[in-house]
């Protein structure tokens, strides 16, 4: 039990330090940083976007206070998915997420699929409305991960040119094999805010 804890906090410092190492990087060709909170959650998202290949690539770290943390790191496909004057953005690709509830076993690997579309009106185009969503069956899940699913919707708002705030709500769940205890990461409504630099 204790080489087992000891065990799964060393894959969370490991994991930790490489979106630490990855943050510091972001200093020097940082795309867009993403801070978003409630009362017993916080995610920082970091995003670089490679424009000559339409991919973006990004990393995030979520906590919450009394259920855990999630890491990941995903890779997109993204361009405009409408030809009109209202702009509709889409991204489609996957995440590589690694689970750590507070509970024993609640940890494990899952490489969700899913995508992001953000619609900007052209009559308003300071506001802005978007929405994602990954699931990872039992296949895609590896450990005493079961399956994954991440849900969320979000209304921003351009403050400046390089900032927006935002409202939004977030779904976030881990279930796990049997005799482990499923893991709700975070539900409910959130503000944050989007830097792009």
């Amino acid at each position: 039990m204790i080489a087992g804890l000891l065990l799964r906090r060393s894959r969370m410092r490991f994991v930790a330090s490489l979106i630490g190492i990855t943050l510091l990087c972001a200093q020097v060709i940082a795309d867009e940083l993403d801070l978003s909170l409630n009362n017993d959650a916080l995610r920082l998202q970091y995003v670089y976007k490679m424009e000559s290949s339409g991919l973006n690539l990004d990393t995030g770290w979520l906590h919450h206070s009394d259920n855990g943390d999630i890491l990941h790191a995903g890779v997109h496909l993204v361009d405009l998915a409408s030809s009109g004057r209202d702009k509709l953005e889409a991204g489609l690709g996957g995440r590589f997420v690694y689970t750590n509830g507070d509970h024993s076993d609640q940890s494990g690997f899952a490489v969700p699929i899913g995508g992001f579309v953000r619609f900007t009106p052209e009559a308003i185009n300071r506001l802005s409305v978007v929405g994602s969503l990954y699931y990872a069956p039992s296949i895609l899940a590896i450990g005493d991960m079961d399956e994954y699913q991440e849900a969320s919707f979000r209304v921003s708002y351009s403050v400046i040119r390089d900032a927006d705030m935002y409202v939004g709500a977030r779904y976030a769940r881990g279930d796990y094999k049997k005799g482990v205890a499923d893991a709700r990461f975070d539900s409910g409504m959130h503000i944050g805010m989007t830097l792009r630099f």
